[in-house]
């Protein structure tokens, strides 16, 4: 068909249309732009309702070192030289002072011990993934701006919070060092077999030294600190490594998370005048031989609890040998000794005792209420030479026999009256009561 007829028709029939050629960039934006929409509704939820994440990571997938045991039994542990106490792990030290003693009839330190190492990677990530508050502005006031803050916050927060340590308030009016679990942390710790919420929990001897040995597999500069009647931690990261973490503040961890200046703990829980924490030696940060010595100490005072006081002689000798400055430990051992008839190892302790069993110097009856006066005049005497009155080595004796733990036998209760205060729970009057941890910020959601 040709001419015009042909093209008329050929001008009635619709061509199909071509497609248009589609831009890349324009087919990459339409696809995109909605995953970039869904991702950003997520992250702000849950950025403002809780910081979790979706899926919540393997605590395998976080790993702190293993702590790997240095002693089997506390005899072993006594014949490891003092200089080399900071090799062991702070949690095998006072596990080991805890063995044999009533309370500690089903602890398994292994298990303890792993048991730590898997709570350490909970903490670790934990921490980790709320880093971000240190420089968030909802968050930084509080943390102080500081990242160590916020790891020590975060140490007891997840400790508390998310794993169950808590405090032993049956043991708040009525402290006693009858059970180990008292004073010792597997108090905290559920043995094979047991639940968390089948253990008592802790107490201010113990909860802070759970703290340290947590914080130390996580590379923190922790201590432990003495105060009269309260032990507590402190972040003492001066020449650290890790510039973030050249920082010093205390930790209080019985009652939530709290840190107080050194001058709060001369008021509380007893107040002190300067003298007595001088010549006691408060507010210092233990060495790790002062750290076993305050463990042994507390074992000490679990055998005089049960009228055992020539096992307890033995316990606070060997506290005298690691932290022969402490005058309370030669105070203690004084007692337990007229009390038992004890012969003591270290020579120094022999003269010191021979000293005070002097007519009209110390006698059962005055024991209690002349001990802490008798040390401390003898400390202030001597302090401007830097010696101890009592003559005791700085260390271990080297003719000291390498096992002076003691044997439990049955004994009459001792004819004194209690010790003086000692680490353990506050005294009534408190400011806050011990309750759960609550969240830092108010008003923030639960995590």
């Amino acid at each position: 068909m040709t001419g015009k007829r042909a093209r008329r028709l050929r001008a009635t029939v619709k061509r199909p249309q071509r497609p248009a050629k589609f831009n890349r960039a324009k087919r990459i934006a339409v696809f995109a732009t909605p995953v970039v929409l869904v991702a950003a509704l997520v992250t702000g939820y849950f950025s403002f309702f809780g910081d979790k994440p979706a899926e919540p990571v393997l605590l395998s997938a976080v790993t702190p070192p293993k702590v790997v045991r240095s002693a089997k039994t506390l005899d072993d542990l006594l014949r490891i030289p003092a200089d080399r106490l900071g090799d062991v792990d702070i949690a095998e030290m006072n596990l080991l002072c805890a063995t044999g003693l009533p309370g500690a009839e089903k602890l398994d330190i292994d298990h303890a011990l792993a048991t730590l190492d898997n709570w350490a990677k909970r903490v670790k990530f934990e921490t980790d993934r709320h880093l971000y508050r240190v420089t968030d502005p909802r968050y930084a006031d509080h943390y102080r701006h500081s990242e160590a803050y916020l790891r020590a916050e975060m140490l007891v927060q997840a400790l508390c919070e998310d794993l169950g340590v808590k405090y032993d308030l049956a043991s708040r009016h009525k402290f006693s060092f009858k059970d180990s679990r008292v004073a010792f942390i597997h108090g905290m710790i559920p043995m094979p077999g047991q639940t968390q919420a089948e253990v008592p929990g802790g107490t201010c001897a113990s909860m802070p030294v759970m703290y340290v040995a947590i914080g130390r597999r996580l590379g923190y500069p922790l201590k432990l600190v003495t105060t009269k009647g309260h032990v507590f931690v402190r972040w003492d990261g001066k020449d650290h490594f890790n510039p973030a973490w050249r920082e010093r503040f205390n930790v209080e961890g019985t009652n939530g998370f709290s840190s107080y200046p050194d001058e709060y703990y001369k008021t509380w829980p007893f107040k002190l005048a300067d003298k007595e924490v001088k010549a006691n030696r408060y507010l210092v940060s233990l060495t790790p031989a002062e750290e076993f010595a305050e463990f042994l100490a507390a074992r000490g005072h679990c055998g005089s609890d049960h009228g055992q006081p020539a096992f307890a002689a033995s316990c606070y000798e060997n506290a005298c040998g690691y932290d022969p400055t402490r005058p309370s430990y030669r105070a203690w051992f004084t007692d337990a000794t007229i009390a038992s008839g004890y012969r003591p190892h270290i020579p120094a302790l022999a003269s010191l005792l021979a000293r005070r069993r002097q007519p009209g110097v110390f006698d059962p009856e005055s024991i209690v209420a002349n001990q802490q006066a008798a040390a401390r005049r003898e400390w202030l005497r001597s302090h401007p030479e830097g010696a101890m009155g009592a003559g005791l080595p700085n260390g271990i004796p080297s003719g000291a026999p390498p096992t002076l733990v003691g044997q439990w036998q049955a004994q009459p209760p001792p004819p004194y009256g209690p010790r003086p205060p000692q680490p353990g729970a506050p005294q009534s009057g408190v400011p806050n009561p011990y309750q759960p941890y609550q969240p830092p910020v108010p008003g923030q959601p639960p995590r």
